[in-house]
């Protein structure tokens, strides 16, 4: 029988899984696992006649849940502290996964028909945890892809966040959590997909009154799941600025997103941008645009909408 090169050998015994095959049981990448083990001591147990490690099926359950705590909102470390703990007895990654539950800030934001991992991301936001939340979303952007991680998880802690500061002025502290999270976990998440192809890129920007950056790198993401290159200028980008990086890198498309504008006025967006050749695409989003656009000007009334639209070009 041909050897399994998936398993070490002690005295012709297999003993186990390397890192690689563990990481893609759980759909983490590798570099996750090591620093479960770097960090928090979550470590493979056994080691093959050649001194590489290896994980039992017992270490493989204890990361099942580890993976399911983060999952309901622990904090890694806790939830690898909790793992180790029971490493004594039979591996539990069925119980309720956050011991922190009733700490400050557990019930801060209420999420309605949720499931499990969203309640676990507003539970991580609420106790202001961003590790937490960042590994949250991360691992459902991998899983799910930006669009479904986007309307299934994200939006929907955003929007409660939101609900809470309507109804009382409170959670500020919290929306700035969920933010750098969300940034970092679709950072992490861009880096890791294939590079793009080779073809011009698409502009991203807000309208010179708006703020929120976030729904550019959320479509950024987007497009790198289509290999379509993204470059993200920012926040309150004059009309001018725009019309100058439009001259410089002649992008296939330009996206202006105006979530909250107070007087975005499409018109002059048109009239200010550069005539190229081929002709720039501009897409607008958000919901603070008028009604009525200019000719040629498209709008995207969602994320799928708008990568649809910037993607193929």
């Amino acid at each position: 029988m041909a050897p399994d090169p998936t398993r070490g050998e002690t005295a012709g015994v297999p003993v186990g899984v390397p890192v690689g095959v563990a990481a893609a049981r759980l759909g983490v990448t590798t570099s996750t696992l090591r620093s479960w083990g770097t960090r928090y001591g979550v470590v493979p147990s056994l080691r093959t006649k050649g001194g590489h490690r290896r994980y039992s099926e017992a270490d493989l359950a204890r990361l099942d849940q580890v993976q399911a705590q983060i999952r309901a909102g622990a904090a890694p470390a806790a939830a690898a502290a909790a793992a180790l703990t029971d490493a004594d007895g039979p591996p539990t990654a069925t119980r309720p996964a956050s011991r922190r539950r009733a700490g400050p800030g557990g019930r801060v934001l209420a999420v309605p028909g949720a499931d499990d991992t969203t309640r676990g991301l507003a539970r991580a936001a609420g106790q202001l945890d961003l590790d937490a939340a960042e590994e949250i979303m991360l691992e459902v952007l991998r899983e799910r892809g930006v669009v479904r991680a986007w309307d299934e998880l994200m939006r929907p802690v955003l929007t409660a966040v939101g609900r809470r500061w309507a109804e009382s002025g409170e959670a500020i502290e919290v929306e700035h959590v969920l933010s750098e999270a969300s940034l970092g976990a679709l950072r992490r998440r861009r880096v890791e997909l294939p590079a793009a192809d080779d073809r011009p890129p698409v502009l991203l920007a807000t309208a010179p009154g708006d703020q929120h950056t976030l729904p550019l790198h959320v479509l950024a993401l987007g497009l790198s799941e289509q290999r379509c290159p993204a470059r993200v200028i920012g926040a309150q980008v004059p009309v001018a600025s725009l019309a100058t990086a439009v001259r410089r890198i002649r992008p296939a498309a330009v996206f202006v997103s105006c979530v909250v504008c107070d007087d975005a006025d499409p018109a002059t967006l048109v009239a200010a941008l550069p005539r190229t050749r081929p002709a720039t695409v501009l897409v607008l989003g958000g919901d603070g645009w008028p009604a009525d656009l200019p000719p040629g000007v498209s709008y995207a009334s969602g994320l799928r909408e708008a990568v649809d639209l910037l993607g193929g070009r």
